[in-house]
C-alpha cells in the first residue's frame, strides 16, 4: 500500500516537473518584476497542489487508498496549500512595500534636486 502511495506522489511530482516549465514558458517575459514572478510561481504551485488534492480524493473514492493514508496525504497537501497561500500573501505585501520604498526614493531625489537647483541659483546670483 505504501508503494502505491509513493508511486502516486512520484507521479504527481514528475507531472508537475514536466508541466511547470511549459506553463511558465508561455507567460514569462524578460524584464518582468521578480515579485510578479514569485506570485505566479506561488499560483502555479497552489494550482498543482489543488489538482493533487482532487486526484487524491478521486483515488480514495475509487478505493485505491485506505482512509488512514488518505487523511495523512490530504493533511500534508492542505498544509502545503496553506503555506503557499501565506507565502503569496507575504510576497504581495512585499510588492506593496517595494512600491512605497520606490516612491520614497523618488520623492527624496526630487527634494534633493530642488535643493541643488536652489543652491545653484543662489550661487549664480552671488556671481552677478
Amino acid at each position: 500500500m505504501m508503494i502505491e502511495i509513493s508511486m502516486v506522489f512520484v507521479g504527481l511530482a514528475v507531472a508537475g516537473f514536466i508541466i511547470y516549465p511549459l506553463i511558465r514558458g508561455k507567460n514569462s517575459t524578460p524584464g518582468k518584476n521578480r515579485a510578479n514572478d514569485k506570485l505566479q510561481d506561488f499560483a502555479l504551485e497552489k494550482e498543482s497542489v489543488y489538482a493533487s488534492l482532487k486526484e487524491l480524493e478521486f483515488d480514495y473514492r475509487m478505493g485505491k487508498l485506505s482512509r488512514k493514508d488518505y487523511e495523512g496525504l490530504r493533511s500534508e497537501l492542505e498544509s502545503t496549500a496553506v503555506s503557499l497561500i501565506k507565502k503569496a500573501d507575504r510576497a504581495k505585501e512585499g510588492k506593496g512595500r517595494e512600491k512605497e520604498i520606490e516612491e520614497e526614493i523618488e520623492s527624496e531625489v526630487l527634494r534633493l534636486r530642488k535643493k541643488k537647483d536652489f543652491s545653484a541659483d543662489k550661487e549664480r546670483r552671488k556671481d552677478r
